[in-house]
């Protein structure tokens, strides 16, 4: 693996307080969906500030996309946690990291730390994600962030293209990241899990003792395919920052 750098040095310390330091206790499908809805947030974030810079002439629209490997990120945790990115992977423009095509520090940064916050989660959280991401979360996003700078309607006066960035969300990455979680949990699901509950005309259990044998891999296996459903049906949601208030905000605070 890569040496993942820190992008923001004060906004590290700030998430890793917040995720390493406060305790905080939610479920399951709290956590899958809180994670799943901020990477979607994230996704929709990324294509604003891409297509701002596409108006802007700072970005090319027969510019390409290409992604790897993360390669910021803001903490690493511990305990048999691991830090999941909620991006699925870094994406370059022309080969550049799209920040780098932004000369004002502040919004820079804000850019930057977008492919460097990671969320502090058990490890099959990370192994969810990273099953989805090889089935096609990656270019999922790939092609999101393509079709957000292939703009045809270039703008110089500043702003940006919403219902580009909208079709890019609802077009291409909320049906393809759907694919790739149902197709994580068809490979998953081939793997030994234990066998579903079973129940007699009255609910009594009748499998328990089946249940209780089986394997902690398994059971992993298990939470995993649990995961993904959650991050799938986080797709019925539509994030924040599609609202026009939110991308007026940031808009206003876009400097190039």
């Amino acid at each position: 693996m890569a040496i993942r750098t820190i992008p923001n040095a004060a906004r590290a310390e700030e998430a890793t307080f917040n995720q390493l330091t406060v305790e905080r206790f939610r479920a399951d499908r709290a956590l899958g969906l809180g994670h799943s809805n901020s990477r979607n947030n994230r996704v929709v974030e990324v294509l604003c500030y891409l297509s701002l810079l596409s108006r802007a002439g700072k970005i090319q629209p027969t510019a390409s996309v290409t992604y790897s490997a993360a390669e910021r990120q803001q903490f690493k945790s511990p305990g048999g946690y691991q830090a999941a990115h909620f991006l699925p992977c870094q994406v370059f423009v022309s080969g550049r990291f799209p920040w780098l095509f932004i000369q004002d520090g502040p919004t820079r940064s804000n850019l930057e730390c977008l492919f460097g916050d990671v969320e502090h989660l058990p490890a099959n959280f990370n192994k969810a994600d990273s099953a989805a991401e090889a089935k096609g979360l990656k270019e999922a996003f790939r092609q999101a962030c393509q079709a957000a700078i292939n703009d045809p309607q270039p703008k110089p006066g500043g702003g940006f293209n919403r219902e580009l960035v909208r079709r890019a969300y609802s077009n291409i990455w909320s049906p393809q990241a759907a694919t790739a979680f149902q197709a994580a949990m068809d490979q998953k699901d081939t793997r030994p899990h234990p066998p579903e509950l079973q129940r007699d005309r009255e609910g009594n259990l009748l499998n328990l003792a089946a249940r209780s044998q089986a394997a902690d891999g398994q059971w992993r296996i298990e939470d995993q395919l649990r995961i993904l459903q959650y991050y799938a049906e986080s797709l019925q949601t539509h994030p924040p920052a599609l609202a026009d208030y939110r991308m007026d905000q940031l808009e206003k605070s876009f400097q190039p």
